[in-house]
């Protein structure tokens, strides 16, 4: 992998839910990175604060060698298969126990009660914890033990610091986070560094965003990202592919020069108290195939990594997406091309293109089916015929295309683009267009 650009296909696969035991959990972590790869993904997201892997559930200040051998586990089988795991240290948000929006079966528990003074733990709150020398002193304890463990592992893509931080009982997260970013990258060199945030669904979030991404020692700007009827933006609400390309379009803008990653997607209740209810209808995958392809084509570093693995991808079936993904963008080097991303709307079509030196790659949705017209007013996408995608006119007309349609697996035969306008063969939601450069 050393020297070549490394495109992450792949999703969450934080943890197996409603397991305890070690043999099933694993068991369940290791069908589910098989379904990947044999799909073509190399990538996925562990959390290393949920109870199945977290080294911290004892007496405070111990570190768990049963548990940390669930993860070296997870790490073998991951790299024996050529997937690269980006390890989210901590989640919890409080070190009480409280309250918390996420009440279904099987859901995170963000509390750290054995932490707190009342249960032999050294910290009163999340303030005392991040503030205190003691709290810093102790995170950084937790640092060396796992740099001295996996500092020089080739299976780990990255780290994140927090799971979604600014959602943690404290007002100190943003200083912690500057500070503790320099501490995890002194001793993960090798790795990525980098900070997660809450869902990007309203202006006090992309003012959190505004002000984590663009730091120097956040090295890729990730977003989390859901359609969700109690998210303040509207967008939220909308078509997946629009919310999807909307939140890169933010990364690009707060954070240029940096990858951007839509690092969690997908549909929930209202204010995520739970996975979205309909997802048992959509048995095609219509959110899922938007939430991997919008953002790499607005610009992302990678496919969108959807969330709900357990209750929505495999439940349903749906792995085939990330080989169809992967399909897609075969072949194309986004660095080598310098690929530059351009979107626009026409002929009833939602057009996201990335256009390179030498090749350019096309999204084309169309606008007159979506999650709610397929899975709430029950009415199929119906087949298009007859569109057409006129590229921009800077492209010159020395093109070659390639249509390649992600529902159907089928690719066309090349064809000539005559005067920058392309015939597109009937499709159904989305088709892929492949230029390459002829030369003169």
């Amino acid at each position: 992998m050393e020297g070549r650009t490394y495109i992450p296909i792949g999703l969450n696969l934080c943890f197996p839910r409603h397991v305890v035991k070690r043999e099933e959990g694993l068991n369940k972590m290791f069908r589910w990175l098989d379904r990947l790869s044999e799909n073509g993904g190399n990538f996925a997201r562990i959390f290393m604060g949920h109870a199945f892997f977290d080294i911290e559930s004892g007496d405070f200040g111990t570190f768990d060698e049963e548990k940390a051998s669930r993860l070296d586990a997870v790490l073998e089988y991951a790299w024996q298969r050529g997937v690269r795991l980006k390890l989210t240290i901590d989640l919890f948000r409080t070190v009480e126990e409280a309250e918390q929006a996420e009440i279904f079966p099987g859901a995170v528990s963000f509390s750290k009660p054995n932490f707190h003074t009342s249960n032999n733990g050294r910290f009163e709150d999340m303030d005392d914890y991040l503030l205190s020398r003691e709290g810093r002193a102790h995170f950084l304890r937790k640092l060396d033990w796992l740099a001295e463990r996996y500092g020089d592992h080739p299976g780990i893509f990255g780290w994140d610091l927090w799971n979604e931080m600014n959602a943690v009982s404290s007002v100190h997260w943003q200083s912690w986070t500057r500070e503790m970013l320099v501490e995890l990258k002194k001793r993960f060199p090798r790795h990525l560094a980098m900070q997660t945030l809450g869902s990007m669904d309203g202006d006090d979030s992309v003012r959190n965003y505004e002000t984590i991404m663009p730091l120097a020692s956040n090295e890729a700007s990730q977003a989390h990202r859901y359609l969700d009827a109690g998210a303040r933006y509207a967008i939220c609400h909308g078509p997946v592919d629009v919310m999807m390309a909307d939140a890169v379009g933010i990364l690009l803008r707060v954070a240029p020069g940096k990858p951007a990653i839509l690092a969690e997607g997908g549909a929930v209740e209202r204010q995520h108290i739970g996975p979205w209810l309909l997802y048992p209808s959509d048995t095609e995958g219509i959110v899922l195939h938007d939430v991997l392809f919008a953002p790499f084509f607005a610009g992302a570093a990678g496919c969108g990594q959807a969330w709900h693995w357990q209750e929505y991808v495999d439940p349903n079936h749906l792995w085939a997406h990330y080989a169809r993904f992967a399909k897609a963008i075969e072949g194309v080097d986004p660095i080598e091309q310098r690929l530059t991303p351009e979107c626009w709307e026409a002929n009833d079509l939602r057009v996201y293109a990335l256009v390179g030196r030498t090749q350019c790659l096309v999204w084309c949705r169309e606008t007159h089916s979506d999650w709610r017209t397929e899975l709430v007013d029950h009415i199929p996408a119906g087949v298009v015929k007859g569109a057409k995608v006129t590229l921009p006119s800077r492209l010159g007309s020395n093109w070659q295309g390639r249509f390649y349609d992600p529902w159907t697996n089928r690719q066309s035969e090349p064809q000539a683009i005559v005067d920058g306008c392309v015939n597109i063969p009937d499709f159904r939601r989305s088709m892929v267009l492949r230029l390459e450069r002829v030369e003169e």
